[in-house]
């Protein structure tokens, strides 16, 4: 048996096929630029001739797109269910408001979570967000715009600081007004992550997305990067949810 999961971002399409082990036998990845349910249509050939058994969809794009997402699926004849938040989990418990937690973050948490722990999950994509688990309860979190957010906004409602695509490879003071925005914006982060990691110093710490070794290299405590923890989380979602 084969699954394809399905992963519809902000900003990016991506998707895995796994086996009946979860072994990743395919996987790709592609920017929607805010048309995913054209670029589906255009990868819907490709999926027909994985043939997965059933497709596992995690969405934050919403009912519109969803329901164009769903009608182009429904012409494979393959069975597919997008993920939806569940606060009361036989995973995790949450005391957040399920219509504002996004399935992405969630997920992030569902894949590692651990009854036996306390842990501080940070989500390094098109936002960061930090999340805090405490044996298997999630606490809440923050939200904070990601790093290339933050330079857009800046760049955008400034007039003496005109756009750059410098490096977030340093938080020392910057000598010019790139390396300062640049290390200034990283540091924002990176202290935020440091605050929350003092507060809580018998958390797990463990970072995930596209960001997370841009930031690991400047925590202050040990971190454990896990890549692709959206996946973790929709397999162990569908497992819990297609067995109960």
């Amino acid at each position: 048996m084969t699954t394809l999961w399905l992963d519809l971002g902000n900003t990016r399409l991506k998707y895995w096929l796994t086996d009946d082990v979860g072994q990743v036998i395919s996987h790709d990845a592609k920017q929607h630029l805010q048309a995913p349910a054209e670029l589906l249509i255009g990868l819907t050939d490709r999926f027909e001739r994985l043939a997965p058994d059933f497709i596992g969809i995690s969405s934050v794009l919403g009912e519109q797109i969803n329901t164009l997402v769903a009608q182009t699926l429904s012409h494979l004849s393959i069975p597919f269910e997008f993920v939806h938040v569940d606060p009361a989990h036989p995973l995790m418990r949450s005391h957040y408001d399920a219509n504002q937690l996004g399935v992405d973050r969630w997920l992030q948490m569902l894949g590692v979570v651990d009854r036996k722990k306390r842990q501080c999950v940070v989500g390094c994509g098109t936002a960061v967000t930090i999340d805090l688990i405490d044996h298997a309860e999630h606490l809440g979190g923050y939200i904070f715009p990601s790093i290339y957010l933050q330079r857009e906004s800046l760049f955008s409602g400034t007039k003496q600081i005109t756009i750059s695509n410098g490096e977030f490879d340093s938080i020392a003071p910057g000598m010019t007004t790139q390396d300062a925005v640049h290390r200034g914006i990283l540091l924002s982060i990176i202290g935020a992550i440091n605050e929350i990691s003092q507060r809580h110093g018998n958390f797990e710490l463990i970072l995930t997305g596209g960001d997370a070794a841009i930031i690991a290299q400047h925590i202050a405590r040990p971190v454990c990067i896990r890549d692709d923890l959206l996946l973790d989380g929709l397999a162990r979602f569908f497992k819990s949810h297609l067995n109960q």
